[in-house]
């Protein structure tokens, strides 16, 4: 009922993004938009600072139910092993992967 009338009242919020927070653990997941990541493998500090900056976070609820396309299993992987210089090239390709 009550999103019924915020729907009708047009008294919705736009949702802030979350704070950056810690480097995830392995078994997490991370979000981006509409993509969803898993953490399979320990994230560098460096890396972690660059995916923040790309609109990377940890998924701050335990029961994540939103709509979301998940990334393969190597995504991170080739992330990981990508140069500094290539980074933004490696993430938009393992982007275009999500299903």
């Amino acid at each position: 009922m009550k999103d019924l009338l915020r729907t009708v009242f047009s008294i919705r919020q736009k949702r802030r993004t979350p704070p950056a927070g810690p480097v995830p653990p392995e078994g997490a997941f991370i979000i981006r938009k509409e993509v969803k990541m898993a953490v399979n493998q320990p994230i560098p500090r460096d890396l972690w600072n660059w995916m923040v900056l790309s609109g990377w976070r940890t998924i701050p609820v335990k029961k994540d139910r939103r709509k979301s396309m998940e990334l393969p299993a190597d995504a991170l992987l080739e992330l990981i092993r990508a140069h500094p210089a290539e980074r933004d090239a490696v993430h938009a390709r393992v982007l275009t992967q999500a299903r």
